[in-house]
């Protein structure tokens, strides 16, 4: 009997560690607004979000206190994108509230499952690239942007916090740009077609 209940007390305990918020990978579904809870956490991690409707779409990061303090996703009509949370200063995620006329996902992930970060890189939509390590010594990046709405390029250092604004428009974009040392992560912001050399 004590050989039971030491079992079964390895076993929660076991399933608490590997449920960190840093971790963990959690999906939630829905077709219209709702406000999802989920286990607070201040680790960055990265929001695989998808939305089939029509009309407004938008996510937001709720603090403990209920409060908006990240916009995950902001877009009208149906969307597929990655986006980064807790990457900069705050309260932290407690909650997702969203906005939709349609159905919709969003995956919970470590910003360790960031898409892999290769020497060119393009894409269409909001997207987390990862490095393999901080990068070293001097690079610099070749980006071009061909939406008509904002785009941006942020670097995160290698705890996944915020470091360097490295492309702020709205509309087409084309620049040289210098990678900060330390960069592992790139959060680019985008309703069109991108590309990045990395150099």
């Amino acid at each position: 009997m004590r050989l039971r209940i030491l079992v079964a007390f390895a076993a929660l305990f076991g399933t608490f560690l590997i449920a960190t918020p840093a971790e963990a990978a959690a999906t939630y579904r829905g077709d219209s607004d709702h406000v999802q809870r989920i286990r607070a956490t201040t680790t960055p991690g990265i929001a695989k979000i998808t939305h089939t409707g029509d009309g407004y779409f938008s996510v937001w990061g709720l603090d403990r206190s209920g409060k908006q303090q990240q916009l995950l996703a902001n877009r009208v009509g149906a969307y597929k994108g990655t986006a980064v949370y807790n990457a900069g200063t705050g309260n932290g995620l407690a909650a997702l509230k969203i906005g939709a006329d349609g159905p919709w996902t969003i995956q919970l992930l470590p910003l360790s499952k960031a898409r892999s970060w290769s020497a060119t890189t393009s894409g269409g939509t909001d997207d987390v690239l990862r490095l393999s390590r901080p990068s070293r010594g001097f690079h610099t990046l070749r980006i071009r942007h061909t939406g008509d709405g904002y785009f941006s390029v942020w670097a995160l250092d290698g705890r996944g916090r915020r470091s360097n604004l490295l492309a702020n428009k709205v509309g087409a974009y084309k620049g040289s740009v210098s990678l900060p040392a330390g960069t592992q992560y790139a959060v680019i912001g985008s309703d069109g077609p991108w590309s990045i050399v990395r150099r």
